[in-house]
């Protein structure tokens, strides 16, 4: 399996180097008149500029989704060696789980929230920080807990069935799959959307669902574990 997952090393930010900037800048404005649907040059350039563009480090809704995460992860898992964690942004989540396993992996697309994240788990706990995204990803390990919350959105159709494979492969014999996602998955999805319920459905089994009807974004947390 070839991979584009490599490690990050410590470098100076993307804000503070204007020609990483610029070219991030231009590769976002490519993607998106041409329609490649490659994503990474619009995160890199949203961290960069925004630093927490998402707001995760301050929305109510965030901080509160997180926790619940987190308590549905402790009653949900089967060991605690290691865990996966599939788009860890600025690194709030990655924090929280730092210390709940012996090592964590954390993966993003973009360098720049790799870079943030660091900041923010402040060397708690065994923390490697990986730039890549789902489908290219390979790490050669497999892991108790893997967690994609709100990230399989932005995997095409077409890579539905690789992405379901490269979870698979980094699942650990009894692990599981924790998936955080909107409630309503039909109505005003995006665009790389395509109904992950069924995708994941075909090759993984439901063990767990909690749906939170939150005013602001109704989510729901599931686990999904192999078939039998």
């Amino acid at each position: 399996m070839t991979s584009n997952s490599q490690p990050v090393q410590k470098r100076k930010s993307a804000a503070r180097n204007p020609i990483r900037s610029l070219w991030h800048q231009i590769g976002y404005a490519l993607d998106r008149t041409f329609k490649t649907g490659g994503r990474r040059h619009e995160f890199e350039h949203k961290y960069a500029a925004h630093g927490d563009y998402f707001g995760y480090q301050t929305k109510p809704y965030e901080l509160e989704k997180y926790r619940r995460t987190l308590a549905c992860m402790k009653e949900w898992r089967r060991g605690k060696t290691s865990a996966l964690e599939i788009g860890c942004s600025v690194g709030v989540f990655t924090a929280m789980i730092a210390n709940e396993f012996d090592h964590v992996t954390a993966v993003d697309i973009a360098r720049e929230a790799l870079a943030l994240a660091e900041k923010q788990v402040a060397g708690a706990g065994d923390v490697a920080y990986v730039q890549s995204d789902l489908v290219s990803l390979d790490l050669d390990k497999r892991f108790d807990v893997v967690f994609c919350a709100e990230v399989l959105m932005y995997v095409r159709e077409a890579d539905a069935k690789r992405a379901c494979a490269v979870l698979d492969a980094h699942l650990a014999p009894g692990g599981i799959i924790i998936e955080v996602t909107q409630q309503d998955r039909d109505a005003g999805a995006p665009k790389f959307f395509h109904g992950w319920d069924r995708i994941l459905g075909a090759y993984f089994q439901i063990m767990q669902r909690v749906k939170v009807d939150d005013p602001v974004r109704p989510y729901e947390i599931v686990a999904y574990a192999r078939r039998a």
